[in-house]
């Protein structure tokens, strides 16, 4: 399969050239990879440009488009996947890969394996494992979306802005096709998840998001109340409350929030059922 691994970053410099040596010393290196650099005031693609890469790199340049709250992460993101496509190249996945991320290096071998295991796999991804704020093991993280070619084009109405990384596999799986987690491909990150402009502002984003993608309320206000006792302690959940009630009903289609509502109410049916065996498969812990 041809992979293109595309990489936006926004003053990443102290990133940027450590995902560059391990992409390097990957087991399976990308066909290309495309870094856009997204209003940055720091190093960061001149060390790109610099560096001597055993495979086809691309470093493009865009106005910062409105910061994480303005999804321009995810804009950016597009734009690198856009310019690739112009090139004429046909790709077989593509891939949004976060310049934080510690990636193992036989993660993209065995990532690819899973598209190419089954070609209803949409997505493919491994879990974020450390020491910071677990996550559930039950979707892709964000900073590793791998798509099939299927599933990249399953993504053609939904907008690319907050809460991308939540409705992706809502139209994946609408499209027929599957979302495929891999709890033996773990990675970390270098800094915890939302905190790239502070702590308080990501609580403030993860709110909007919240509300944008539909989340059923009693689940939000579980979410909310899980964050009193995460940094910045009551402060991170209080912020997160005013994304939720000043984020409006997003731009989101009602069709997937009503299916991501749907997922939460059937999350806690079996969390009710059963504690011990929901926290094990969604957190990885025991109860």
């Amino acid at each position: 399969m041809r992979l293109v691994i595309v990489t936006p970053i926004h003053n990443e410099v102290g990133n940027i050239g450590q995902l560059a040596q391990q992409l390097a010393a990957s087991t399976r290196r990308p066909d290309l990879w495309v870094v856009v650099d997204d209003g940055s005031t720091d190093r960061g693609a001149e060390l790109v440009r610099e560096a001597q890469l055993p495979f086809d790199t691309l470093v493009i340049e865009r106005a910062n488009g409105g910061g994480l709250i303005g999804g321009s992460a995810f804009t950016a993101w597009q734009y690198g996947v856009d310019h690739a496509i112009s090139l004429g190249e046909q790709f077989d996945a593509i891939m949004k890969l976060d310049a934080d991320v510690n990636l193992p290096a036989t993660y993209l071998m065995e990532a690819l394996g899973a598209l190419e295991s089954d070609p209803v796999v949409g997505l493919a991804g491994g879990i974020l494992t450390g020491k910071g704020d677990r996550e559930q093991m039950l979707h892709v993280p964000g900073p590793v979306k791998l798509y099939s070619k299927a599933g990249f084009d399953a993504l053609s109405f939904v907008p690319r802005v907050v809460g991308f990384d939540v409705m992706d596999e809502l139209a994946i799986k609408a499209a027929g096709l599957r979302v495929m987690v891999r709890k033996d491909m773990p990675f970390t990150v270098r800094r915890a998840i939302g905190a790239s402009q502070g702590l308080v502002h990501g609580r403030r984003r993860n709110g909007l998001v919240c509300r944008w993608t539909g989340y059923w309320t009693p689940y939000f206000m579980l979410h909310a109340g899980r964050y009193l006792f995460r940094k910045p302690y009551v402060v991170g959940s209080f912020a997160m409350l005013a994304g939720y009630v000043r984020a409006g009903s997003g731009p989101y289609p009602a069709e997937l929030r009503s299916a991501h509502a749907a997922e939460q109410r059937q999350k806690l049916k079996l969390a009710s059922r059963s504690p011990r065996n929901w926290l094990r498969e969604t957190y990885g812990v025991s109860a």
